[in-house]
This record gives structure tokens, sequence and C-alpha cells, in this order.
């Protein structure tokens, strides 16, 4: 486990930054990567899908094209660049499609079963645009208040979704883990995009479900709002607490501070 931790300077804002990713208490290796692009306002987070034959290899193969591609574009803020008519957040849908082609192509060429969680945001003016495919979240805190901005491409969460499954019934569920889409399990994929605006203040938490399934969101929530003004620790804290609950998954979080 290694402390990634910086400030920068992005369309305005003044960003403190902060990641860690871990193999937490039982799995042999990590098969989540981060990825922090701090000079572009990129942030991403990304985990190998568990019983394949090569996850870890998924997992950094999409960051690292995911960064490729990033440095291809004219300026970083093309990433936010909307459709003409239906003025969504193009660019990273595109970017997504051209990642999951890439792990997908990649998987059939070495006959390794790959696949790859991913979750990105990237700072857009007084905007973030948020991308997910699979169960890795994006949360955003508010003055006191955790909100997901991300909703689990999961079997679990469809259910609850359709009022099959409580709340409580989804959290605990044994089939929590089935995720319904992943970067290169299949040919095509639709990657969920959105734009959130952002006020000085707020605090956005990217992370993989080895910390999600560990830990309840009043208790993510409680260890922010007591590591407010060290964002290091409390991304270390937020690490040292899902391991202590069982550490049963890799974990990694990203946390962005914005003034």
């Amino acid at each position: 486990m290694r402390l990634i931790q910086g400030k920068c300077q992005y369309l305005g804002y003044s960003i403190l930054f902060a990641g860690i990713s871990d193999a937490g208490r039982t799995r042999p290796s990590n098969e989540d990567a981060l990825l922090i692009l701090a000079d572009t306002g990129l942030f991403a987070v990304a985990d190998g899908v568990g019983g394949l034959d090569a996850g870890d290899i998924a997992s950094r193969t999409a960051l690292q094209y995911l960064k490729d591609l990033c440095s291809l574009l004219p300026t970083p803020s093309k990433l936010c660049s909307t459709h003409p008519i239906t003025k969504g957040p193009l660019q990273l849908e595109e970017m997504i499609v051209a990642i999951n082609t890439r792990i997908y192509q990649q998987k059939i060429a070495s006959g390794k079963n790959m696949a790859t969680t991913l979750a990105m945001v990237q700072l857009c003016d007084e905007m973030v645009a948020v991308a997910h495919v699979g169960d890795s979240r994006v949360y955003h805190w508010r003055a006191g208040v955790l909100s997901r901005m991300t909703s689990d491409h999961s079997l679990v969460n469809e259910l609850f979704l359709k009022g099959m499954l409580t709340a409580f019934q989804a959290e605990h569920s044994p089939q929590r883990h089935i995720i319904t889409r992943a970067i290169g399990a299949e040919a095509a994929i639709t990657p969920t995009v959105q734009f959130r605006i952002i006020h000085p203040g707020d605090i956005l938490l990217l992370c993989t479900d080895g910390l999600s399934n560990m830990l309840p969101e009043m208790k993510i929530m409680e260890i922010i709002e007591t590591g407010l003004g060290d964002l290091g620790k409390t991304v270390e804290q937020l690490v040292q607490n899902a391991n202590e609950a069982g550490g049963r998954d890799n974990l990694t979080v990203i946390m962005l501070a914005i003034s």
C-alpha cells in the first residue's frame, strides 16, 4: 500500500488529491489499479473482475490506454465535449468504448478471459463528468451529506431498482458481486455518463467494491468528516477500516477536495 497525494491547479480549481490501492487481507495479489492525471483533471479506478484469468492485466491495461487516449487530445477540456443534439458527454463515452474494444481484442488474442470495472471523473469548468462501467463507485460529499453518483451495474442492484429486493436484502445478498457490465467482457459496451455541478468545498470519492462492500456509507461519511483537512490520512483511514472489517477484497480509493 502506497499513498499518492498532491495538489494541483486545473481550470481555476485548486485540487487536493490522495489515492491508495491495497491488496486487502485475503487476496494473494492486487487486481485493482488507479490513475491520477492531476494536470488534466482526470482520476480513475479499475477493478479486475475476480475469478477470471487476468483481471490485473485488464485493469492496468484499461487505465494505461485511458492515459494514452488523454495524451492524444488537443486540450484536456475536450474530454467534456458534448453531443450537438443530445448534449450528452460524447467524448468520454467514445473513450470508454475504445478502451473496451482494446481489452476485448486483447482477450481474444491472448486466449485469456479478462475484464475490469471502471469509474472515472473529469473536471469540466464548473462541473464534473462522471463515467462508470461495473460496480466501482463515485461518491460526492458536500456540507456533511454523502451521495452516491453512480448506480452499480450489478444483478443485485438491478433487482433492487425493480423492487424485487429490499435495500437490506441487496446489501447482504450472496449475489451482490455479480456485475452485469464490465470493460472487455463483450465486444460492445454502454457506459453510464453524467454531469454534476461542483462547488468549492466539495469532495469526490472514487472507490472499488473492496471499500464499498466492507464499509457502510454512514461509516464512510463519518471517516470523511472526521478527517476534513487531511486528505491523505482520510484515505489511509478508509483503507484501514475496510481491512479491519475483513479486507475480503482488493480496495482502491481516490479522494479529491475542490477549492
